[in-house]
């Protein structure tokens, strides 16, 4: 959902470079000369100046083989007793797969650390793993909504689904934001904000 933009906005742009640096670990905007980035979920950095794009919802999925061989969670705390593919300690999700949960004060967002025998720093790379039955993985909806409408996937523990959280574009503090990261930042709101965007994409598989 970044790099499929590129062409769009550098027609809209084309006195302005990119350089696209794709990674699921969290990086050090200020330290290693980044203009921006665009994380998902949790911001635990306060040093950054945050904006929200989008929301972001999660869900639990896996393969209808692999859940007629090893059964369906019925509880978040069942998930000790699955293959659960996750992202590596040096990725994002720091603080595990969100729930929602009955608590002190009603229902309370839950974060729980599945472990398993596979993890990688790669998104993809876990998304593929899931399709090949290999496990139960936390996904964002528009990554998995076409596979589950095919019956490729399906979801587990809906009734634990978190609230939405959010996809952000984050930048260093500093007083003035340069045009060319002014720019970035408008064209991303303007895309993501429509609706009919996230429809499409979806649509798209």
């Amino acid at each position: 959902h970044i790099a499929p933009l590129v062409p769009q906005f550098r027609a809209l742009h084309p006195k302005v470079s990119l350089s696209l640096n794709l990674s699921d670990r969290v990086v050090d905007l200020a330290a290693e000369g980044f203009d921006c980035g665009v994380r998902v979920g949790d911001l635990p950095d306060s040093s950054l100046v945050s904006m929200r794009l989008a929301d972001n919802r999660r869900l639990c999925v896996a393969t209808p083989d692999y859940l007629a061989r090893h059964g369906t969670p019925a509880h978040p705390n069942d998930l000790n007793r699955h293959d659960c593919l996750t992202l590596s300690s040096d990725a994002s999700q720091t603080r595990g797969w969100a729930f929602s949960m009955p608590g002190s004060h009603g229902q309370e967002t839950m974060h729980l650390r599945p472990s398993g025998s596979l993890d990688c720093s790669d998104g993809q790379v876990l998304h593929a793993w899931c399709l090949a039955g290999l496990g139960i993985a936390w996904r964002s909806t528009w990554e998995v909504e076409a596979e589950i409408r095919a019956g490729l996937l399906q979801t587990v523990l809906d009734d634990f689904a978190a609230p939405p959280n959010g996809i952000y574009v984050v930048i260093p503090q500093r007083k003035h934001l340069p045009l060319r990261v002014r720019l970035w930042i408008d064209f991303l709101k303007h895309t993501y904000g429509d609706a009919g965007y996230w429809r499409s994409q979806a649509g798209s598989g």
